[in-house]
């Protein structure tokens, strides 16, 4: 079965890796121990560029955490401003809050350079190391100054307001709060994608399944390539599909056929699945699995991470590196 791009509406720009905090559920394994540094000026041209030869429409900014570098935020904006592409928000934790002043100078000049909205993560796992009260202030300075402020979850938001908002809480306490199965129902009304540490921190929460079971019935991933609403391109210019964290390919490759030269790894999973990544693991590098797994992404997680850190494999469809090692 064939994949290629041929075209993308909307997606997220990862201006960065490092974070202030190392969340138990992100994705993208973010943390204050990633590499350092922004995606630059001639990088974000370069796919600014590129994107709209794919008719993309919009993009939104993450992490990391972007507000970590101000000025080289601020760039970035204007950037995106100056294009064709229209920026619908940056997606931002509110850690980097310290008083009125410099919050609300920094949302002004992003506001008057193309910023109208901000997308503030609130949740349980943000809580266990950010102050509530942190994104609240983050949350006010902008409305003041018109820009909207969208909450990511309002679900969840009451919960963790039910907390003292100016002091961090553990998950521990908040299942103790809410019952034994809030882990579960933070999943689903969270829309939390599987992928990087969220294996680890649901493991003992979620049912797992034999590994012959998931063989079986998982033949191809073509379904966890939906890329048209939902991709990200990061700083280095890895285009990276919706649900693949760690499955990438170079942007200047994408609206291509998958060379499998070069990219061997995204080619297996494209034509052949988990099934033919766990053959090629198991037969050729010595993979030796676990009895169970959550999924067919928890699987693939562990034996591209496996192939990356234990084999020492550096190929361009397994990138960012960062993603796959300790931190």
């Amino acid at each position: 079965m064939s994949f290629q791009v041929n075209k993308v509406i909307s997606g997220g720009i990862m201006c960065n890796y490092n974070c202030s905090v190392k969340c138990a559920h992100c994705r993208h394994n973010a943390s204050p121990n990633r590499e350092r540094g922004f995606i630059s000026e001639a990088m974000l041209d370069h796919i600014l560029q590129k994107l709209e030869s794919f008719g993309c429409q919009s993009v939104h900014l993450e992490g990391g955490e972007p507000f970590l570098y101000p000025e080289e935020l601020l760039r970035a904006v204007k950037q995106i401003n100056q294009s064709k592409i229209y920026l619908e928000h940056i997606v931002t934790n509110g850690s980097w809050y310290q008083n009125q002043k410099s919050t609300r100078n920094l949302l002004k000049q992003l506001k008057e350079n193309g910023l109208r909205r901000l997308l503030l993560k609130v949740s349980p796992f943000q809580n266990e190391n950010i102050p509530l009260s942190k994104v609240n202030h983050v949350a006010r300075e902008a409305e003041k100054l018109g820009i909207n402020v969208m909450i990511w979850d309002n679900e969840v938001y009451p919960e963790v307001a039910s907390f003292d908002c100016a002091k961090t809480h553990s998950l521990n306490q908040y299942i103790k709060k809410f019952g034994p199965y809030y882990m579960k129902k933070l999943a689903e009304c969270f829309n939390i994608t599987f992928a990087g540490r969220t294996f680890d921190a649901y493991e003992k929460y979620l049912n797992k399944y034999p590994v012959a079971s998931i063989l079986a019935n998982n033949n191809h991933c073509i379904d966890s390539f939906p890329t048209q609403h939902h991709f990200h391109v990061d700083l280095y210019g890895n285009f990276i599909y919706s649900h693949t964290n760690g499955v990438a390919q170079y942007i200047d490759d994408v609206g291509k056929p998958i060379d499998p030269r070069k990219y061997p790894f995204l080619s297996i999973l494209t034509h052949s699945g988990i099934p033919g990544l766990y053959k090629l693991a198991t037969q050729k590098y010595g993979f030796k699995p676990h009895t169970e797994y959550i999924s067919k992404c928890h699987l693939c997680y562990q034996i591209r991470k496996f192939l990356v850190v234990d084999q020492g494999i550096n190929s361009p469809d397994l990138q960012p590196i960062g993603f796959y090692q300790k931190n």
